[in-house]
């Protein structure tokens, strides 16, 4: 009978010590919690690396949904590339062949697609896929305004095919989980 209680202290005692360390751990996230505090001057200044500034902490629902982000705006910049690639008028005057389209072409063919061109383009511009002059295109203004392909398309949609693959095999480790905290008894 001793021995039982014993036992059961030790179970007890142990499901303690793992509320407190849980406890404790989210005493030092309210710490860094920019919304746990009445005021920001109560709140510790953080400290990060160069590398470590402006991303999502490592393990993070935040990072997920900015893997996500990141796959998903990928994929639309090689729906865009494919549109171009399709529809596009071939220069044959230069060594390489020019693969463009008129900005106003593309808008009424993407329009059916999505309405995010601009950003769209101004990504995959970003990123050295396409190009067109000027900052930024306006539909009606820019409507002659040449989208030119900067590589053949079939090494663009392997070089983002790529990128898309990497990050889809990133995984981002889940919260920890306690199942010592549970109780496992059976409702029946």
């Amino acid at each position: 009978m001793a021995e039982q209680t014993n036992t059961e202290d030790n179970t007890v005692l142990s499901r303690i010590s793992l509320f407190n360390e849980h406890v404790k751990q989210h005493q030092q996230w309210q710490r860094i919690n920019p919304f746990s505090h009445y005021s920001v001057r109560d709140m510790p200044k953080p400290s990060f690396l160069k590398d470590q500034y402006g991303t999502a902490p490592p393990g993070s629902l935040s990072e997920q949904r900015a893997l996500q982000a990141q796959v998903l705006s990928l994929q639309e910049i090689l729906q865009l590339c494919e549109l171009i690639n399709e529809h596009c008028t071939r220069d044959q005057s230069n060594e390489v062949p020019e693969i463009s389209i008129k900005f106003g072409e593309l808008f009424e063919m993407y329009n059916h697609i999505s309405d995010k061109l601009l950003g769209t383009l101004l990504c995959a511009r970003k990123h050295k896929y396409i190009d067109f002059k000027g900052e930024t295109l306006f539909q009606g203004r820019d409507d002659a305004e040449h989208v030119r392909l900067l590589r053949p398309f079939e090494q663009l949609r392997t070089e983002i095919v790529d990128k898309i693959e990497s990050l889809s095999c990133t995984t981002v480790e889940g919260p920890v989980e306690h199942p010592e905290l549970r109780d496992n008894t059976e409702v029946s």
